[in-house]
């Protein structure tokens, strides 16, 4: 048996998850938390009890001890993050009882980088990732980072993505119903639209939007808009700018969609969607919808994006420009919405982005041949 251990479980893990769970005996141990995330139960799924002792999200501890004990599972695989401050108990529980343990989760953190000599966390992060039987990087850039202060024969990558299946499906449907209707449907009337999603935080900069339409509204004859997805900090200040300007008809402030249908159809009937923070798990939800995907190259102050940042191949599934050079990224989204072709081979390759690379079975594939490298008659007959 395998156990997977985390602090949540988040709906957009389901089917990885369930895919795993029928080709070995697993078991993932969560506890739950109100940080908006969708979260979900499964039969495979239990839930353990937990306490926050700080604001972080992974200031907490969990007790998974009781079903460690009860099951004795054969590989133990804790989500790799500091803050779990029952990780340490965990760890020193499967080695008492000769349990392999393993890590999943980011290397290291993109803003503080990766400093054990003078950070005490680090000291304690490379000490897991040494420790550990083996680690689940989220990306290849990941495993090279890795690499060089570990032995990378214990390094899988499990690229991470979202329920492509599902999510392609909803496209398909929208697709029957085309983008007239449902701009029609939704009274959507500008030609060109450009969309944020996501939690309107300062280290989002979700207000360069409003830059942009103004460089580029009388480009583009005025029919330009501009949808914003999500609540947060600036929500409010957003609001009041677009009012004292004018701008009311063509922004549109959809809220906080926790529904794939309604967050998918936004997706399709938009051109691209424009991340001026840092980018995650939005970019494989946009691909799902042919969506291209705009942001700032990371800079020594930021953004300091996720690893799904490598999906984003400048000028191939989306563009990456120069850090804070908000007249090159205009210049971007202009060719991008006038240039048919352009549109057409972008998504081509985001077609193939999310078939071949972030795909559902290539995350599979990373956490089998971890299971594999740590016990080969885990998998079920």
């Amino acid at each position: 048996m395998i156990f997977i251990i985390g602090r949540i479980f988040p709906t957009y893990r389901k089917a990885i998850l369930d895919g795993l769970s029928q080709k070995v005996e697993l078991k993932f141990l969560h506890g739950r938390n109100n940080s908006g995330i969708g979260q979900i139960v499964a039969p495979y799924s239990i839930i353990v009890k937990q306490f926050m002792y700080g604001k972080n999200e992974t200031n907490v501890f969990l007790n998974p001890f009781y079903c460690i004990l009860k099951y004795k599972p054969a590989v133990v695989i804790h989500e790799l993050a500091i803050g779990i401050i029952s990780l340490p108990l965990t760890f020193l529980l499967c080695k008492i009882l000769g349990l392999k343990f393993a890590l999943w989760g980011h290397a290291y953190d993109r803003k503080r980088k990766f400093s054990p000599d003078s950070s005490f966390k680090d000291k304690i992060r490379l000490f897991y990732l040494q420790k550990a039987d083996a680690i689940i990087a989220y990306s290849k850039l990941e495993k090279q980072f890795l690499a060089r202060i570990v032995d990378d024969k214990k390094i899988f990558v499990a690229q991470n993505t979202l329920d492509i299946p599902y999510l392609s499906k909803i496209k398909v449907q929208l697709e029957a119903e085309g983008k007239a209707e449902i701009k029609k449907r939704l009274n959507i009337i500008q030609q060109y639209n450009l969309i944020f999603i996501g939690r309107l935080l300062e280290s989002k900069h979700p207000e360069i939007l409003v830059t942009l339409y103004e460089k580029l509204t009388n480009k583009l004859n005025g029919k330009l808009g501009i949808h914003f997805v999500g609540q947060g900090e600036k929500l409010d200040a957003l609001k009041k700018e677009i009012s004292e300007k004018g701008y009311d008809e063509d922004f549109y402030f959809h809220g906080s969609i926790h529904d794939d249908e309604k967050s998918g159809e936004l997706l399709y009937l938009c051109d691209m969607m424009v991340m001026p923070g840092y980018l995650g798990l939005s970019v494989n939800h946009a691909f799902c919808f042919e969506c291209p995907v705009v942001s700032f190259q990371q800079g020594p102050n930021g953004p300091f994006h996720s690893p799904e940042v490598e999906y984003v191949e400048n000028g191939k599934t989306g563009f990456l420009v120069e850090t804070d050079n908000i007249e090159m990224m205009t210049t971007q989204i202009f060719n991008y919405l006038t240039d048919e072709s352009l549109q057409e081979e972008i998504k081509r390759n985001i077609h193939h982005m999310i078939t071949h690379v972030c795909s559902i079975e290539n995350m599979e594939i990373g956490f089998m041949e971890c299971f594999k490298y740590l016990n080969l008659g885990l998998l079920k007959k």
